[in-house]
């Protein structure tokens, strides 16, 4: 009896092996190794293997060559990764030109394209991951081909000639993640126009176009948007409810449109965002209640570029995470001394450069900060008192471009700059702030001040006298003062 078990567990075994071996065979068959088509065959096309499929690249070229590269390439029954149709002639795509083709990645870019026929892509609907045909002269989103694209994750429509998106253009797109249409000519969009995008869209840019207005009906579906692009339109006003809908956004970009004020209540519904852009405008005026209902999440805010004459600090002082603030290139003159009151307490990243700022108050309340920009400014002066709250954090200072006068109440400065470690020593040299010795109408690097004849009675500005109270401070403060550092994040 035992010989009997054993002989049927090693008649099971074999069983095993060959439904294994017969799969294994199927398997191969199915997935044969990739390679290339003879270079004749596909010329002037080139192709490469990679490690997921073939990577073709038809450049210069035309419809005729294109359809020979193809007809080649389904004799192989290759998967072509990468499929890239760059700098040609074809003005249409044609009725079943991938037909028989596994394309995962297609790109048409710069290629005249204008037309896009219903049954050119619908073979690819199973394999399709990601679509390009930017730069080319679309009028129109071509809808019936892309319909059947049901594994589609990544639609690139950028730099066409569209002017407005129809209702339910992207319809079949369900699986879309993101959709770019950066630089069109869109001037509308239709309410219903991302319909059948609302179960798995995250990003949307909708920037460079010619949109007057936030498209809010269109966009109130879009319930899973992480962030939404509206950069460098034609937008003057944006209202309360705009936003409405939007209750997955984290970032939203308004930047280089034309808005002159910031409303109420108009971010209230968008209680996750974490990053919302405003620079470039002409904003002047920025409401008490502007930016209720980010008070829990938003942490970078960029209002740079625009027309405020003093920072809004009523307005911020709900943002209890705010973390980068970004104020350059505005016309603020003063800083009250509880500018930062009530929110400064979470600040890393501070610019106030490119601003008329002639005098600077302690800056108290910040006490996280590690980024401060204040080069280009008015400032003739920089007291030890104004850095001091914020010495044990600082890592970054940069006071470049300013009109400072040689006087005692910098001579903090070049000691500091004599003990502090991990600089970069070159760029020192090369890149050092100025002041000017008035009695002797002579400029000076703040480190090389005269100290011997500029009698600053009480000061300790010898190295010995300040190395013991900086001990402390160098360890913690890098402070980089090259007009070369770019402050933007």
């Amino acid at each position: 009896m035992p010989s009997i078990n054993v002989l049927g567990t090693l008649l099971t075994l074999l069983g095993l092996l060959s439904i294994l071996m017969d799969y294994a065979m199927v398997m191969g068959q199915q997935n044969p190794p990739q390679t290339c088509p003879p270079p004749a065959d596909i010329n002037p096309c080139v192709c490469q293997v990679k490690k997921n499929g073939l990577d073709i690249l038809c450049e210069a070229t035309d419809i005729v060559h294109i359809n020979k590269a193809m007809s080649a390439l389904k004799g192989k029954s290759p998967i072509i990764f990468y499929l890239k149709l760059r700098h040609n002639n074809l003005p249409k795509l044609q009725g079943f030109i991938f037909l028989a083709l596994d394309i995962r990645h297609l790109t048409i870019h710069n290629s005249s394209l204008a037309a896009i026929e219903e049954t050119s892509l619908s073979s690819l609907g199973k394999g399709l991951t990601q679509l390009d045909v930017s730069q080319n002269q679309l009028m129109n989103v071509p809808s019936s081909a892309l319909k059947n694209l049901h594994h589609l994750l990544i639609l690139n429509l950028n730099h066409n000639r569209m002017q407005q998106i129809h209702n339910r253009a992207f319809e079949g797109l369900d699986t879309l993640e993101i959709l770019t249409l950066y630089e069109n000519k869109l001037t509308s969009i239709e309410p219903d126009a991302f319909r059948g995008l609302d179960k798995k869209l995250k990003r949307l840019n909708l920037g460079g176009n010619e949109l007057t207005t936030v498209p809010q009906k269109a966009l109130s579906i879009l319930d899973t948007l992480k962030k939404l692009e509206m950069q460098e339109n034609r937008i003057k006003k944006i209202k309360e409810g705009d936003f409405e809908g939007l209750d997955s956004l984290d970032a939203l970009i308004l930047a280089h449109n034309q808005l002159s004020e910031v409303p109420a209540n108009v971010f209230r519904h968008l209680t996750l965002l974490n990053s919302l852009e405003l620079e470039g405008n002409s904003i002047k005026h920025i409401d008490k209640d502007a930016f209720v209902g980010l008070e829990s999440n938003l942490q970078y805010l960029r209002l740079g570029d625009n027309d405020l004459h003093m920072i809004p600090s009523e307005s911020l002082r709900i943002l209890h995470r705010l973390r980068h603030l970004d104020l350059r290139s505005n016309n603020i003159s003063t800083i009250s001394e509880d500018a930062f009151l009530g929110f400064g307490d979470s600040i890393t990243f501070l610019n106030l450069q490119k601003n008329d700022i002639k005098t600077l108050p302690p800056f108290e309340n910040l006490n996280s900060l590690e980024t401060l920009s204040i080069q280009n400014n008015k400032l003739v002066n920089i007291p030890e008192e104004v850095v001091e709250p914020i010495i044990d954090t600082l890592r970054v200072v940069d006071i470049m471009d300013n009109p400072l006068i040689c006087s005692c109440d910098l001579v903090w400065f070049p000691n500091l700059l004599r003990d502090l470690k991990n600089r970069d020593d070159e760029m020192t040299q090369k890149k050092r702030p100025m002041c000017t010795m008035e009695k002797e109408h002579r400029e000076y690097y703040v480190q090389n001040m005269p100290l011997e004849r500029m009698n600053c009675k009480g000061k300790k500005f010898t190295p010995q006298s300040l190395s013991s109270s900086n001990n402390m401070i160098e360890s913690k403060l890098l402070l980089i003062t090259t007009i070369g550092i770019c402050f933007y994040w």
